[in-house]
């Protein structure tokens, strides 16, 4: 299993949830909420990004490896209980308000596959955007900048569409959606190899910063692709059982 558990989230969360009497001001916290959890793990992702290892100490930081996040398992030892948080503080491994009302409510955005694929892609963003800023559009070709800043939307709108199947259960779709991913991510790595990059520290550091994210997501995906076609193995085994 691996540390972007997805099982404990898969085949309909939303059904025993029951009916939200939520306002539009409710569900605007609640997004704002989400952002703070992104922030959060990009924090800690461009924190660790050059160790080795990363994504799994993140994912430990950012609380995914803790038994809520995963089925129990009677072989593995139990997890540590939560670290208590004074009252009206931020639990620091959940981040969440003790007295937060909507810690329990679950939507796709609480996926720690959505946020660490929505958190590299804010990122990404961020960093193409200040590259352009500092002065490279003469050299580089207004058409492979294009290419390149679509590259990356398709392979965000493809992640986005994969995390909503395997909250679904349809772990087959969500391997079709992440194979579309991945295309769009060796996309953009065969477009960054093209960008006329001067060997200066800060088009170095731009190659470094895009090229860690990419392989960033194209490892997460693998693994939840990984996981797919095991639980779809074991379906099969099941039926025929």
């Amino acid at each position: 299993m691996s540390n972007f558990d997805f099982e404990s989230f898969s085949d309909g969360e939303w059904e025993d949830r029951g009916e939200l009497a939520w306002n539009e001001y409710d569900w605007q916290q609640y997004l704002k909420q989400n952002e703070k959890e992104i922030a959060r793990f990009l924090a800690l992702h461009n924190q660790h990004k050059y160790h080795p290892d990363h994504l799994d100490q993140v994912a430990h930081l950012m609380g995914w490896d803790n038994q809520e996040w995963a089925p129990a398992d009677e072989s593995a030892p139990a997890a540590p209980p939560p670290v208590p948080a004074p009252d009206g503080a931020a639990n620091p491994v959940t981040g969440e308000d003790a007295n937060d009302d909507t810690a329990d409510t679950y939507t796709i955005h609480k996926h720690p596959v959505f946020i660490a694929s929505r958190g590299l892609y804010q990122h990404l963003y961020l960093v193409w955007e200040h590259f352009m800023a500092q002065g490279p559009s003469p050299l580089v070709n207004p058409n492979l900048a294009w290419k390149f800043a679509t590259s990356l939307h398709a392979g965000e709108l493809n992640s986005v569409m994969a995390i909503h199947a395997l909250d679904l259960g349809d772990f087959t779709l969500t391997i079709c959606h992440l194979k579309n991913a991945l295309s769009a991510v060796n996309h953009s790595l065969s477009m960054l190899q093209m960008l006329p990059l001067a060997n200066i520290a800060h088009h170095v550091q731009f190659f470094r910063e895009i090229q860690t994210d990419l392989f960033d997501l194209r490892e997460i995906w693998l693994r939840v692709m990984n996981d797919c076609r095991e639980e779809n193995r074991r379906r099969t085994l099941g039926e025929q059982e």
